[in-house]
């Protein structure tokens, strides 16, 4: 009879080099994509995609087709207009993939203490935030940029010319632009309020509070002293003046469109200061 050895033996497959960052992330957006909300959003971002493609099929189609007539209305046409106001009507989607994906991600990990355990392997600060900010980056550029770039080339691909954007060849900045600092802002947004406790429906309850109240107050105190200057309080008036002035329309209030852009740049830098404050490797020691 044959004597079986079953001592220990040494592991000969090849270790992953992928960054901890990406495992990490990978892992969080599998996650996130198996929530029924985050999919219910995505649905209706698909449904945007859809309509504005319809938008696309009548421009194109022949102007003595079934629905030719329908090519005299100014919104049935893709083009700047038409590209910024597909931008703009889904930013409450926007807030609520924020809220659905991200506002409970490091709060879960601080209320079960899993943040020195993540902490305590070979995985950076830096690496952790980068980790749990990828499902919202995902999240969020497949409802802005992703779909806005599709049409973009699409209706290219249909007319079989450019000539259409050298009339607006700022589009293609535009919708990157907008969309980078709409995504970082509220990634760093939401995941600073996630930080800052570790009950997961509060830190929901104060993500609400974050994007809804300041840009209440704004409106309120806009109105009552007739003056726009209140509305940098208000993070969908900045980002509607910043929209705006990237797609080369009409200011929709009377401020400088520097000072929206330094104010959602300060958001967006408050925000990364205090996930570095609240997240550091001392928390393998202490625990919070």
């Amino acid at each position: 009879m044959p004597i079986h050895d079953f001592s220990y033996r040494h592991w000969e497959g090849e270790r992953s080099e992928r960054p901890p960052a990406l495992v990490l992330g990978s892992a969080q957006i599998r996650v996130a994509l198996q929530r029924r909300a985050v999919k219910l959003l995505l649905l209706v971002s698909g449904l945007f995609v859809i309509a504005y493609l319809g938008i696309l099929y009548v421009e194109t189609m022949p102007r003595d087709g079934l629905l030719g007539f329908l090519r005299n209305i100014p919104l049935v046409k893709l083009d700047g207009r038409t590209l910024q106001i597909f931008l703009d009507r889904q930013r409450l989607l926007h807030y609520l993939i924020c809220l659905a994906a991200g506002a409970e991600v490091i709060a879960l990990d601080r209320r079960f203490r899993t943040l020195q355990i993540y902490l305590a392997r070979p995985l950076r600060v830096p690496d952790y935030l980068v980790g749990k900010a990828l499902p919202l980056l995902l999240l969020l550029s497949l409802c802005t940029w992703v779909p806005a770039l599709l049409l973009l080339v699409l209706k290219s691909a249909t007319t079989a010319s450019f000539e259409w954007l050298r009339q607006e060849p700022h589009l293609p900045f535009a919708i990157v632009a907008y969309s980078t600092l709409l995504i970082l802002c509220l990634t760093s947004i939401t995941l600073a309020v996630s930080s800052l406790t570790s009950s997961p429906r509060l830190a929901s309850g104060q993500l609400v509070a974050v994007l809804l109240f300041p840009s209440a107050a704004g409106d309120i105190l806009a109105a009552l002293t007739h003056d726009d200057a209140w509305q940098l309080l208000s993070l969908n008036a900045n980002l509607d003046q910043v929209c705006s002035w990237f797609f080369r329309r009409e200011l929709p209030y009377e401020l400088s469109p520097w000072a929206t852009l330094a104010m959602l740049l300060a958001l967006t830098a408050a925000g990364i200061a205090i996930l570095l404050r609240r997240v550091r490797a001392v928390d393998v020691v202490g625990g919070s």
